[in-house]
């Protein structure tokens, strides 16, 4: 991976930007948001009711017992130009954690913790991300930005990381 495909650039771009961006920014992990995994519907993947017993899944009307755990794992993160939330999805938040959903989803129940040890460790890590600002989000300081893809090698981070430092 070679971030400098991409600019690295400081986490208030992401509202500053007047077009769909994509970019890498080196940011501190600060919080992890709300509910790290959601019951996606087997068909198309999409996020599902849950019914009294069942899940129905809104896009394709399909009826489940349960449906796949996959992760929507909400972070808050900042660096010395603005603090910002992105959102790492399934396959992409399983390569930062280091475990699958489902398997950390039942590790957690069996712990009767706040928050898994896996993902709690990742406070305070620094890391460079490759977020995506959308059209409907220009502008918008209250989205939540995509994440595609992270990067956690020291050296990379070492050399993009002067906007984390000084904070």
């Amino acid at each position: 991976m070679d971030p400098l495909i991409l600019p690295v650039l400081k986490v208030d771009t992401l509202f500053t930007v007047n077009e769909e961006s994509e970019f890498w920014m080196c940011a501190i992990i600060v919080n992890v948001i709300g509910d790290w995994w959601y019951h996606a519907c087997s068909i198309c993947d999409s996020h599902m009711v849950q019914q009294v017993l069942v899940f129905e899944c809104p896009t394709c009307q399909q009826i489940y017992d349960d449906g796949i755990l996959r992760y929507k794992l909400q972070l808050e993160v900042i660096d010395t130009s603005a603090n910002a939330s992105i959102v790492l999805y399934d396959q992409v938040a399983e390569n930062l954690v280091g475990i699958s959903c489902h398997d950390l989803r039942f590790q957690f129940l069996e712990e009767f913790q706040e928050l898994p040890d896996q993902l709690e460790g990742l406070i305070d890590r620094t890391l460079l991300f490759r977020v995506t600002v959308r059209n409907h989000q220009v502008h918008k300081p209250m989205s939540v930005f995509n994440v595609s893809n992270f990067e956690d090698d020291p050296i990379l981070i070492s050399q993009h990381d002067q906007f984390t430092r000084e904070r």
